[in-house]
C-alpha cells in the first residue's frame, strides 16, 4: 500500500497542483478521487460525506493528505508539507519567502475570480467577459513585471508556489487560449514549468486527467469545449 493518500473530488481544481508536486518528487501515493453525482438541488456527496469524519482529520475537508501519522487538510498547507518533505522546493532566503507569500495570494485572487465566473449561473457570459478582459489582465500585467528577471516566482528557485500558479495559468489558457499572448514573461514561465522532465512525464501519463477541471454543475470546465 502506498504510504501517502491524497483525497479530493475527481477533478483538477484544488488538488492538481498537489498531484503534480507529488509526481515531481517521485512520491509513492494513492490518488483517492471521490465522486459527486446528481443535479441541483439533489447533489449526492455521499461518496465523501460517508468517510469525512472517519479519517481522523483535524479540519475534515477536501483536499486531504494522509502520510502515516500525518493527517492534514487545506491545499497550501499540503503543498508546503510535500515541498519540505520530499525536495528542495521551499524558498531559501527571506526575499524568496516574501515573493512566495505574495505569489500565493495572487494565486488565490486568480482562483476566486475564476470560481465566481464558473458558478455565476445567471450572468456567466458577462462575468466571463469581465474576468478575462478586465480583471485577469491587471493580474497578468503585474506578474509580467514580477517575472522580468526571474525564472520562478521565488526568483531563481523552483518552489511549491510554481506548481499552483502554473496550474492556474494552464486552466486559464484552456478557458481562453490566447490569454497569455501579451505577456511573454508569463507565457515563458508557464512553458518552462511544464517542460520540466518530471512534470512533462506526468502530463503524458495516464495518471493525468486534463478534464474535468471542475465539477459537472459548473458553467465551464467539466468537458473540453470544441
Amino acid at each position: 500500500m502506498p504510504k501517502i493518500t491524497l483525497g479530493y473530488w475527481d477533478i483538477r481544481a484544488l488538488a492538481e497542483s498537489i498531484r503534480t508536486i507529488l509526481e515531481y518528487c517521485g512520491a509513492d501515493y494513492e490518488d483517492k478521487r471521490y465522486q459527486l453525482r446528481g443535479e441541483p438541488p439533489n447533489i449526492d456527496r455521499s461518496d465523501w460525506f460517508d468517510v469525512k469524519f472517519k479519517l481522523g482529520l483535524d479540519f475534515p475537508n477536501l483536499p486531504y493528505l494522509i502520510d502515516g501519522d500525518v493527517k492534514m487538510t487545506q491545499q497550501w498547507a499540503i503543498l508546503k508539507y510535500v515541498a519540505r518533505k520530499f525536495g528542495n522546493l521551499v524558498p531559501k532566503t527571506e526575499e524568496e519567502t516574501r515573493r512566495c507569500d505574495m505569489a500565493q495570494e495572487v494565486s488565490k485572487d486568480i482562483w476566486s475570480g475564476f470560481h465566481r465566473v464558473i458558478f455565476d449561473f445567471a450572468n456567466h457570459e458577462a462575468s466571463k467577459k469581465t474576468f478575462l478582459e478586465e480583471t485577469l489582465p491587471k493580474i497578468l500585467e503585474a506578474m509580467e513585471a514580477f517575472l522580468q528577471n526571474s525564472d520562478w516566482m521565488a526568483g531563481s528557485t523552483l518552489t511549491y508556489v510554481d506548481f499552483e500558479i502554473c496550474e492556474r495559468l494552464d486552466v486559464l489558457t484552456e478557458m481562453k487560449s490566447d490569454c497569455l499572448d501579451k505577456y511573454p514573461n508569463v507565457k515563458k514561465y508557464k512553458e518552462r514549468f511544464f517542460a520540466l522532465d518530471k512534470v512533462a512525464a506526468y502530463r503524458r501519463s495516464e495518471r493525468f486527467k486534463e478534464y474535468p477541471i471542475i465539477v459537472h454543475i459548473a458553467k465551464w470546465g467539466y468537458k473540453k469545449e470544441n
